[in-house]
C-alpha cells in the first residue's frame, strides 16, 4: 500500500514509527493537517516520539558496540565454509609429569587435567582445542557427557565472564600424535594459538588450539604491526 492510499491517521503513525527524530510540525506538513491534530492521533495511539527516539538511540548504540567489538577479533576461517560444523567427542587426560605455576586452584583437591575436542566439518576434522586446568575428579564423568563447549567446565554462569590474555600465534609442524589427531602427514603445517582464561583476573587455565594450516586462514582486523 502505498503512502497516499492510507489515512491521514495512518500516515502519523507511519512518519513517527519510521523517523521517530521529525518534529509535530514536521509531521503535519507531510500530511497536511495540523500539529494539534498530529499530537492528539500518536496521544489516542499511545506513541511517544521520546521514547521512540531513546529506543532508536539504543539500538544504534548497541550495534555500533558489536561492530566495534567484532571488528577488533583475530578469526580463524575455514577456507572452505562449506559443510556442517560440529565437535568431537571431550577427551579427559591427568597431568602429572608437568607444573603450570600461573594457574590457580579454586579448590586444594582438584587435580591438573588436559581436556581436548575435535572441530569437524562434515566430520573431517580441521582442528583440536585443548584446555590445561584443574578439575574436580569427581565431576569429569558427569562433565564429559553434557559440555556443547570445553568452556563450560568452569560453569555455565562463568562463559560471558571468561577473560582471554597473552593469545600468541604460530605456525609449527604437526608431530606424529596431532598429525594423527588432524588426519594430516607428520610435519605438515599447522597454526597453534596459546592463551590464558581467567576468571575475575585469576588465571585459572592454558588453553591451546591447533588447526589444519591448509584448511583455515587467519584473518586480523585493523593494523597490522611487525
Amino acid at each position: 500500500m502505498s503512502l497516499e492510499e492510507l489515512t491521514k491517521k495512518e500516515q502519523i503513525i507511519n512518519f513517527a514509527q519510521n523517523d521517530p527524530f521529525l518534529k509535530i510540525s514536521d509531521i503535519a506538513e507531510h500530511v497536511q493537517t495540523t500539529p494539534r491534530y498530529v499530537r492528539t492521533i500518536l496521544s489516542e495511539a499511545n506513541i511517544s516520539l521520546m521514547k521512540l527516539r531513546e529506543k532508536y538511540a539504543r539500538n544504534m548504540e548497541e550495534r555500533l558496540q558489536v561492530k566495534d567489538g567484532n571488528s577488533q577479533k583475530a578469526e580463524v576461517r575455514l577456507i572452505n565454509q562449506k559443510g556442517k560444523m560440529e565437535t568431537g567427542d571431550v577427551r579427559f587426560n591427568q597431568i602429572t609429569e608437568q607444573e603450570f605455576q600461573e594457574l590457580r586452584k579454586t579448590d586444594p583437591e582438584q587435580e591438573l587435567y588436559k581436556v581436548s575436542q575435535k572441530q569437524l566439518v562434515d566430520e573431517e576434522p580441521f582442528g583440536l582445542q585443548e584446555v590445561i586446568t584443574y578439575l574436580d575428579s569427581e565431576i569429569i564423568e558427569e562433565k564429559s557427557q553434557k559440555l556443547n563447549s570445553l568452556y563450560e567446565l568452569f560453569g555455565e554462569n562463568s562463559i560471558s565472564k571468561l577473560k582471554f590474555k597473552n593469545n600468541v600465534m604460530q605456525v609449527e609442524m604437526a608431530n606424529r600424535f596431532l598429525a594423527k589427531l588432524l588426519s594430516i602427514d607428520s610435519g605438515a603445517p599447522i597454526i597453534k594459538s596459546q592463551r590464558l582464561i581467567l576468571v575475575s583476573k585469576m588465571p585459572i587455565a592454558i588453553e591451546n588450539c591447533f588447526f589444519d594450516a591448509d584448511k583455515v586462514q587467519l584473518v586480523v582486523p585493523g593494523e597490522f604491526v611487525i
